[in-house]
């Protein structure tokens, strides 16, 4: 039975599909592209609604939440990423 006050979590294929469509879908990203241009002129609520409808278009039904979560990790796994490039930059030097 699914309870309406349960989160659904997601599932590591979910995120690896995220991040994938973020990665390589060409036609996203320059959807996406287009979308932050008109961010100053649309709410964020109106912002978010049409960000996800992207995804869902791309396969990835989430919602606002799963969403924050997702960019979450991947800002975390940049971040990450950076410092152990960082690391192995000064290593070789």
């Amino acid at each position: 039975m699914k309870w309406p006050w349960k989160k659904r979590t997601l599932s590591f294929d979910e995120a690896a599909k995220f991040n994938w469509e973020l990665d390589t879908n060409a036609e996203l990203r320059q959807k996406l592209d287009e979308l932050a241009k008109q961010y100053a002129d649309l709410s964020e609520k109106e912002y978010r609604r049409k960000l996800l409808l992207l995804f869902r278009e791309n396969g990835l039904v989430i919602d606002s939440n799963q969403l924050d979560m997702l960019l979450l990790l991947r800002h975390k796994t940049d971040q990450m990423l950076l410092r152990k490039k960082t690391n192995d930059d000064e290593e070789t030097t």
